[in-house]
């Protein structure tokens, strides 16, 4: 019997965030056709002045760019037992399937920001103190229902972390489980 497959997804971006992300883009492929229609094989100091400069402004825009493209999913393929960690810019994507370890449970928790807000996290463990993020999101709720639902379909049992120093286990019960 087949079991399921698991794809975390961030989603598409807002509009505004690829409009933004169109912008930079758009600028650093603009600079490229500069450089290669103004290029000059002449060496001397200013055209080697100029080419810096041009890079420059692609390496500072590049970042942005990728900050409001950028989509990050998780794959998981259980028949094979394997996972993939995907990063994605429009029909672009990057990742290698690797072997998935024998999760032991999953956590979600509460992590305190720079400014002093909040983000919560889900993570995979396994080997004891070993683990890997799979989802973040400002929003508890959310990311408290996806972590529910990759215990669920793990066969594990999930550890709600969400209040600091208040842990609970929230078990599943294993016998419910199609193998």
């Amino acid at each position: 019997m087949s079991k399921k497959n698991i794809i975390i997804s961030e989603g598409n971006r807002p509009i505004w965030q690829l409009i933004i992300a169109a912008i930079h883009y758009t600028a650093i492929v603009s600079l490229l056709l500069f450089a290669i229609i103004d290029f000059d094989i002449a060496f001397n100091s200013e055209v080697i002045k100029k080419g810096i400069n041009t890079f420059e402004v692609i390496i500072f825009l590049l970042p942005g760019a990728l900050a409001f493209s950028l989509v990050k999913d998780v794959l998981f393929d259980l028949d094979k037992k394997q996972y993939k960690l995907q990063y994605s810019v429009g029909p672009i994507h990057f990742g290698k399937w690797e072997e998935l370890p024998e999760i032991e449970y999953v956590s979600v928790f509460k992590q305190p920001l720079v400014d002093g807000n909040f983000i919560y996290e889900v993570n995979l463990w396994y080997q004891s103190n070993r683990h890997f993020n799979i989802y973040k999101n400002e929003n508890k709720e959310k990311v408290f229902l996806l972590g529910k639902s990759v215990a669920k379909v793990l066969h594990v049992n999930l550890l709600d972390a969400t209040v600091p120093n208040n842990y609970r286990w929230i078990k599943n019960k294993l016998d419910n489980y199609e193998n």
